[in-house]
């Protein structure tokens, strides 16, 4: 199973949610792309901070621009924002039968996942908390489907 989680920039939302479903679905290839990444841009580090204290250390991560092989080489794809999931739907039809919106795929509700990215201290900590349990919804939806 190759799982695609994208968001506006890359810095993160998607490259959260990656390195999160990373450790709940070990068996899964996980990657992540910005609809308007830059590769010069850096990963804060609140997010660093965030996924040390889940325990993660993940390797260096280098913001980077969806492309079309991305959408064909992944059989899963999540969105944050309905507004990229139409964008993306509209553009790339083919796709979209594997293109879901995060809180959909996870918790049934049509619904963004807020991007947390501005906020600091609490509130970030708070956002960061949603989008893992998120995560870890769609994971257990992931292994069902799998197994059965």
């Amino acid at each position: 199973m190759k799982v695609l989680f994208i968001c506006y920039a890359n810095v993160c939302r998607s490259f959260m949610a990656q390195e999160l479903l990373k450790t709940l679905l070990p068996e899964a290839t996980v990657f992540s792309r910005g609809l308007y990444a830059d590769p010069a841009c850096r990963v804060p580090a609140k997010v660093l901070a965030f996924l040390s204290k889940q325990g993660l250390s993940p390797a260096p991560h280098t913001p980077a621009p969806l492309r079309t092989a991305d959408l064909e080489a992944a059989d899963l794809i999540l969105l944050m924002e309905q507004r990229h999931l139409e964008s993306l739907a509209d553009r790339y039809a083919q796709y979209s039968g594997k293109m879901w919106l995060l809180n959909d795929f996870a918790h049934g509700k049509e619904t963004d996942v807020p991007d947390p990215i501005s906020l600091s201290g609490r509130d970030f900590d708070k956002s960061a908390r949603q989008l893992l349990q998120t995560v870890k919804a769609a994971a257990q939806r992931v292994g069902m489907d799998k197994h059965g």
